[in-house]
């Protein structure tokens, strides 16, 4: 078996100056789209405090760690000190006495533990990515300037939620008697028994928690931290299906392929399996991919088991939705092996992101079905262009 792929490797190094020039292209698009976005959702406090909803619409209503960060991530320099700074505060403020990262913050420092509404929230326990999630805004916050306050805090609260995610055989692991969510993306599917995305998300978040913390903890949990990530990267390998040709959602509910998960997955698969990934996308185009957006699954008839706390239409949302962000997942692992189809992927998002008002998803026929004005419906494309570009694996963004 070869190697499973190294983060450092470059992307397809044979791509044309005419890729490069459309790549660059749609990057320029995406990028000035979310500047107008951000300046759209953004929220005065008053007392120095700015953030941004998810969305231009304004339906989501709340401060969620992946939301909140990515775009800023991608337009950095609409992110300065005293901004960042007075973010971090008021996030400090909100979290800190928590007995573990929440799914979101409301205005006023609520927090909400769990996805969900007021009425009915998911799971049992916090979506179990969060951890490295809220680890990447203190990360990315830092290397662009801001200052970390309440460090110790900060270090005592992640140490005790990456310490809440339950681990099986080296994977992250959901009771199937009891569910939870694992990444934020999929919480209202039933995906349990051992876990592809929230395990990939968690690999980076321990490494980037041990570096970021290493002067705050003890050693011996900045060494279970290290010899997590590291057995994530090999435990992947549970979740391969040699049948598809693709990594599993879950080992128990949600044993079907997890078209997004994939994209992530495949720097982690040795050199036969990233080649048979790539092929399934090239073989499932028409069922996952529609005017450059990405379905979560590929079956027609949508995820085959579901959660008590949702029930998703078929065709809607994440059961069979077309999103612009999971494009961005998958592109940069479709290019380093088919850099025509991920052009053209990249092409059909370009032509009809604006003509579908910078949608969360879409349904089949192209109508918005989520919300408009989606600030990680551009931030991820972004990045996964980004990603192209400077000849990075995605993993190196996340």
């Amino acid at each position: 078996m070869s190697k499973p792929a190294n983060f450092q490797s470059i992307i397809n190094p044979s791509r044309s100056d005419a890729h490069n020039q459309h790549f660059n292209a749609v990057l320029e698009k995406l990028t000035t789209l979310l500047k107008d976005a951000i300046a759209r959702s953004r929220i005065d406090y008053g007392d120095g405090l700015v953030l941004h909803t998810p969305d231009v619409s304004k339906g989501y209503k709340g401060i969620w760690p992946d939301d909140f960060l990515f775009p800023w991530i991608v337009v950095p320099e609409l992110a300065d000190a005293p901004t960042m700074n007075r973010a971090l505060e008021f996030l400090s403020d909100s979290l800190l006495q928590l007995p573990s990262v929440p799914d979101r913050v409301h205005k006023g420092g609520q927090t909400v533990m769990k996805p969900g509404g007021p009425s009915q929230q998911y799971g049992h326990q916090m979506p179990m990515h969060l951890p490295a999630a809220w680890t990447r805004v203190l990360d990315v916050f830092q290397q662009m300037g801001a200052t970390i306050p309440r460090r110790a805090e900060w270090a005592a609260l992640l140490e005790r939620s990456f310490a809440q995610v339950p681990f099986e055989d080296d994977l992250v692991y959901i009771d199937p008697k009891k569910p939870s969510v694992g990444f934020g993306f999929q919480d209202p599917c039933l995906i349990t028994g051992k876990v592809l995305l929230a395990s990939l998300i968690l690999q980076r978040g321990f490494d980037r928690a041990a570096g970021l913390f290493a002067k705050d903890l003890s050693p011996d949990v900045l060494h279970s931290w290290k010899r997590k990530s590291e057995g994530i990267k090999t435990g992947v390998q549970q979740l391969w299906d040699d049948t598809s040709g693709t990594f599993m959602a879950g080992s128990h509910d949600g044993r079907q392929t997890d078209v997004w998960g994939n994209g992530l997955a495949y720097w982690y698969a040795n050199e036969g399996q990233q080649e048979r990934i790539v092929k399934w996308y090239e073989s499932k185009r028409s069922a996952v991919f529609n005017r450059g957006f990405t379905r979560h699954i590929a079956e027609a008839n949508g995820w085959l088991s579901h959660p008590t706390w949702a029930n998703v239409p078929l065709g809607t949302y994440t059961n069979g939705g077309f999103w612009p962000a999971g494009t961005g997942f998958v592109l940069p692992a479709i290019a380093d092996r088919n850099m025509t189809l991920a052009s053209e992927l990249a092409q059909e998002l370009d032509e009809n992101i604006e003509a579908c008002k910078l949608p969360e998803w879409i349904y089949a026929n192209g109508q918005s079905g989520g919300k408009t004005g989606f600030l990680m419906g551009m931030a991820m494309p972004a990045l996964a262009i980004r990603s192209i570009l400077e000849s990075k694996a995605l993993p190196n963004y996340l």
